[in-house]
């Protein structure tokens, strides 16, 4: 006979098909926890219990690239460091991507310093010869050497910034009336100015048109020089002896509804470590796998998963740190039920990643979105369905297209198998040039409409074929079709 009370079973029936946000968040954090930490004792015991006991099922899943996030089903979890006794009362953002640098902080030390700062011996960044940004500003060209120098040179970009503002408080638009599209076009042609530290010409303060877009541009220029300030307070801390005070800011918002703080704690000085808790809170010691449909990781800094963390995923995107974030999702990604069905791979100009082809095998198709001309071991992928995007035009014009192709014929590749390589060709004589270039490799292969027929048995045939992506690029495929 069942002991149990009917309201226990009745609390999980409900939150079985509750919406994951409304079991994780309105539940948990308001009802229950009154600490980031997630280590003291809950208020309501049994609803904790119930709901780790019922399978939860995400749409969406994703951990988030620019900062510190966590979005499930379109609801950002967002953890970051504030400090909290600025003079006009209001937190202020110290970690995650900077406005002004489009730097990534993840610690600062008890004075305030960045990471990537203190990493760097005490150094202020940029100004040394290469593209790197500083504190204000994407990339200012001038060498300095001194960290005085790079100071002095802080200090002139914010008292620019402050003539810039003089110059919009003066100015008169003509009020001209435009289109939502256009106004937001001319605001960002306008704050993405490339005219480096000097003041504005006439003809760049003539790009707002009307009062409206005046006013929004001197609301951003407000808002840079407060933060250029800022910045300079929290670099001065370390000389001044002064220790200010931080937070972590626990923040909920979804696109279209204003942001809410959740949650505020002390910050001990490792904002992964509350990181670390989120996540167990969220999806550790649950009695089901997790399901979830797409599951997003775009992270650029480290990111700590519960041991115990386990996931069903249909469809897995993996974002820029392939290497890295690839051995993450070999630990989490449940393989009990094969094949799964796609797997995303995006990565950087700057990476040569070594990709774990055994791993990416268990997803029936593969997209790899490259750059700059690299391009993994094409003989070494195990999935059925490829699609490889930015194919340059020296794989086709050298030997690795023809390698490819005598691989699947040795290795008589499964019908069904098939890649796509997706290329930035716009002309008819590219296809016309390559597919003669296949045909003249190899003998045994016969012309057919748009396409090169190569037998692999007496059962199946490789059909590399062309065509048009969009009406205006060409793709190439490579499919292993039966006899007809």
């Amino acid at each position: 006979m069942n002991s149990k009370p009917l309201t226990y079973d009745s609390l999980k029936t409900v939150i079985l098909y509750m919406e994951p946000n409304t079991k994780l968040v309105d539940l948990e954090f308001n009802i229950v926890i009154k600490t980031f930490r997630f280590l003291l004792a809950l208020r309501i015991p049994s609803i904790r219990l119930a709901e780790k006991t019922v399978p939860l099922k995400v749409d969406e899943l994703v951990f988030v690239f620019n900062g510190h996030s966590i979005s499930v089903n379109g609801t950002v979890y967002k953890y970051d460091i504030y400090q909290v006794d600025c003079k006009d009362k209001l937190p202020y953002r110290v970690s995650g991507i900077s406005e002004l640098s489009l730097k990534l902080t993840c610690n600062v030390d008890e004075f305030g310093t960045r990471d990537y700062i203190t990493e760097a011996s005490g150094w202020l960044p940029g100004h040394d010869g290469g593209f790197g940004n500083n504190l204000f500003m994407k990339n200012d060209p001038i060498i300095i050497p001194t960290n005085e120098g790079r100071l002095q040179r802080l200090g002139e970009i914010l008292e620019i910034e402050k003539q810039r503002l003089d110059q919009l408080l003066g100015f008169k638009p003509k009020n001209e009336i435009l289109s939502d599209e256009k106004e937001q076009c001319g605001l960002f042609h306008f704050e993405f100015l490339n005219i480096g530290v000097r003041k504005y010409e006439k003809k760049e303060l003539e790009i707002l048109k009307n009062e409206e877009m005046l006013r929004k541009a001197v609301e951003h220029t407000k808002d840079k020089i407060k933060q250029m300030e800022q910045e300079l307070v929290l670099y001065h801390n370390r000389s001044n002896n002064t220790r200010p005070k931080f937070e972590i800011h626990l923040i909920k918002y979804r696109e279209g509804s204003p942001p809410s703080v959740i949650e505020r704690v002390n910050y001990t000085g490792d904002l992964h470590k509350a990181e670390e808790s989120l996540l167990k809170f969220m999806f550790s010691n649950r009695l089901h796998v997790i399901v979830v449909n797409r599951l997003f990781i775009n992270k650029q800094c480290s990111l700590r998963l519960p041991s115990d963390l386990k996931m069903r995923t249909k469809n897995l995107n993996i974002v820029q740190n392939v290497t890295s974030n690839q051995e993450l999702m070999k630990s989490v990604v449940d393989q009990s039920y094969l094949p799964l069905e796609s797997v995303t791979i995006i990565i950087e100009l700057s990476e040569t990643p070594e990709l774990d082809y055994e791993f990416f095998g268990i997803f029936k198709q593969l997209y790899l979105v490259v750059s700059g001309g690299w391009l993994p071991s094409l003989q070494s992928i195990q999935n059925q369905i490829v699609h490889i995007s930015s194919v340059e035009s020296t794989f086709f014009d050298g030997d690795q297209f023809h390698t490819l192709i005598r691989s699947w014929v040795k290795t008589k590749k499964a019908i069904g198998t098939c890649i796509t390589l997706h290329t930035y060709f716009q002309e008819d004589s590219n296809a016309i040039r390559i597919l003669d270039r296949v045909r003249n490799e190899f003998n045994e292969g016969t012309v057919g409409y748009r396409c090169v027929n190569i037998p692999m048995s007496a059962f199946a045939v490789l059909k590399i074929s062309h065509f048009w992506r969009d009406n205006h690029f060409l793709s190439f495929e490579m499919a292993v079709v039966s006899v007809e």
